[in-house]
């Protein structure tokens, strides 16, 4: 078990040092599909990812920052509009409302980092509609009986979700579920309530 999971925030700022991508996906397969995605990153005492998730319906897209997250004080909890890491952090979900009067702008080197991170992440994970292989995904997921959308998991991903529960979850091994329960407190994803943590 990673230590990150079972220490306490105090002790996890001072033994945590992984910086590999880890990641964080809900299916509701006989509901709504894919409900989120998360893929993130330790850089120093922060850390930074992407989502894409339902709002109201249709899905979107963030590039975020949990600012000083391994460090003692509550700090900002960044976004940006979309996927646009050069337009600044916009939102700071850590405040109400959460639109910022001027953007915080993004370092260049971690809009890379960001860029590259999402990237990969979503080749190996994830389906979109005008991808060239659309219509295969289409058609073995009718033919499971399953729920699919403009926005999905790779079909033969699914297999890497635990099925235990009406949500199905994929949870990579070193995602620190306090950070999750960070996210999904603020961010404005619907998906809030998967492990009751609304």
């Amino acid at each position: 078990m990673c230590p990150i999971s079972t220490a306490t925030r105090a002790k996890r700022r001072s033994t945590h040092v992984s910086s590999d991508p880890h990641s964080f996906i809900a299916y509701a397969p006989r509901g709504m599909g894919l409900l989120c995605a998360v893929v993130c990153a330790v850089r120093g005492k922060d850390v930074c990812g992407w989502w894409i998730g339902s709002v109201d319906g249709e899905y979107q897209t963030a590039f975020f920052l949990l600012d000083g997250y391994f460090s003692s004080d509550e700090h900002p909890f960044y976004a940006t509009k979309g996927g646009d890491l050069y337009g600044g952090w916009v939102y700071d979900y850590q405040v109400k409302p959460p639109g910022l009067d001027k953007p915080v702008a993004v370092d260049d080197a971690l809009c890379h980092e960001l860029e590259h991170m999402q990237f990969v992440f979503a080749q190996e994970w994830l389906s979109f509609a005008g991808d060239a292989d659309a219509e295969r995904e289409n058609a073995l997921y009718h033919e499971a009986e399953l729920a699919h959308q403009p926005v999905n998991l790779k079909f033969h991903r699914l297999n890497r979700l635990s099925k235990d529960e009406p949500v199905w979850t994929h949870r990579s091994a070193g995602m620190d579920v306090n950070i999750l329960k960070r996210l999904m407190r603020y961010w404005p994803l619907e998906c809030r309530s998967v492990y009751g943590w609304e």
